[in-house]
């Protein structure tokens, strides 16, 4: 299991050694002996491995060192929740694009897939949850179009159902919102059985989950002895909802929160549920944030260009709480005059503030020259442009 590399920014490790204990309590990172509990024994195996990798390498970025020591110590303690890891290197595109499968499947843990689409077949690259309960399997997102979905997730559930002894389960298949790279794939879902497809508007996703006061209010979704959160989060798309998983204490992000633009169309609407996400999981153990997209590379602060169908040095899916509490910082402090704006780990792009706005880096100045041109020439072509502005 690792966590990103960025976690050693002065921003994100600050909060994060500012948050412990509280921070991954529970998660059970760092428990390297497997005993449930994360401690001195633990302790005892990353320091004699410290300087070089190892399993006490939490962040997976080539040495266990002060930001693996944090990340143990944010841990400490009993692991009550489901903990799970992810692939050392996700698909990631050219030159493979001949070999690379279309689909990548890679099981958090026995209860949690996690499908990449190859950015060979869509520039989006966007990633699909598959979270299992013992009467549903909930499904996010049907991706970006150009790949044969429905049988690898129906693959991907005879696989579950085998290993656990079960003849049938539910697939109850949703959106985290409606943008185009999210929702392609939902013809192949229609009439399959066993399988409910819920609509991407808001009066539908509202409708289905039994959500009254839009965008306030914050439902329980049961998939049987697994129950969610659903929190409505517009102001990337109106109908956008997260997705809090007890089990894990995985909350899932959608295009809100992720290693990448996060292109805010609303920008009133889009402060609010930061902060509604904040006040949720205040007082709740955050595993990791997992957004829907990779477009940041491992240099912080640099993002690929729009289009592009090659990721070589991708950065980690996995984000956390810390970066969450670095957004919200953020949004507050730019409400007045919204702007694009540089973070190591993402980058901050209101619609209506990057349209003719200079580039500013986080804690910095506002730049002119090559990054102006760089900052306002985005979106760089109509199916981007299309995505971020359709609600």
């Amino acid at each position: 299991m690792h966590m990103s590399r960025r976690l050693a920014s002065v921003s994100a490790t600050a909060l994060l050694l500012a948050l412990a204990p509280a921070a991954h309590a529970g998660c059970g990172l760092g428990d390297l002996d497997g005993n449930g509990t994360v401690d001195g024994a633990d302790l005892g195996m990353l320091l004699a491995s410290w300087g070089r990798g190892g399993a006490g390498d939490l962040d997976a970025n080539g040495t266990i060192d002060g930001a693996d020591l944090g990340i143990m110590l944010a841990s400490w303690g009993p692991t009550t929740l489901e903990c799970g890891g992810f692939p050392p290197q996700w698909i990631s595109g050219a030159p493979n694009c001949s070999t690379e499968p279309p689909i990548q499947v890679h099981w958090y843990n026995e209860n949690l897939a996690i499908l990449r689409q190859s950015l060979c077949t869509n520039f989006e690259g966007p990633f699909i949850m598959l979270l299992f309960g013992q009467d549903k399997v909930l499904m996010m997102d049907t991706g970006a179009g150009n790949i044969s979905l429905a049988p690898k997730v129906q693959e991907v559930v005879a696989d579950w159902l085998a290993d656990h002894e079960q003849d049938s389960i539910e697939l109850v298949v949703a959106h985290t919102h409606g943008h185009g790279d999210h929702v392609a794939g939902n013809a192949q879902f229609v009439n399959l059985p066993n399988t409910v497809l819920v609509g991407n508007s808001q009066t539908a996703v509202k409708t289905f989950f039994g959500i009254t006061n839009w965008p306030d209010q914050i439902v329980e979704y049961d998939l049987g002895g697994r129950i969610v959160d659903i929190i409505p989060i517009p102001g990337h798309q109106s109908a956008h909802i997260a997705v809090y998983d007890r089990a894990t204490g995985l909350l899932l992000t959608g295009d809100t929160l992720y290693p990448g633009r996060l292109y805010i169309s609303s920008f009133a609407q889009y402060m609010d549920s930061i902060d509604r996400l904040v006040a949720f999981t205040a007082d709740k153990p955050v595993c990791w944030v997992l957004g829907t997209h990779i477009e940041m590379s491992n240099t912080p602060g640099d993002d690929f260009p729009v289009g592009s169908i090659s990721h070589p040095d991708e950065h980690p899916l996995q984000l956390t709480k810390a970066h969450l509490l670095e957004l919200q910082a953020a949004i507050h402090a730019m409400a007045e005059a919204p702007h694009y704006e540089v973070h190591d780990d993402f980058i901050i792009f209101p619609l209506g503030g990057a349209a003719g706005g200079a580039r500013s880096d986080a804690g910095g100045a506002a730049s002119g020259g090559e990054d102006d041109a760089r900052c306002c020439a985005r979106p760089q072509n109509m199916f981007e442009l299309g995505r971020l502005m359709a609600q």
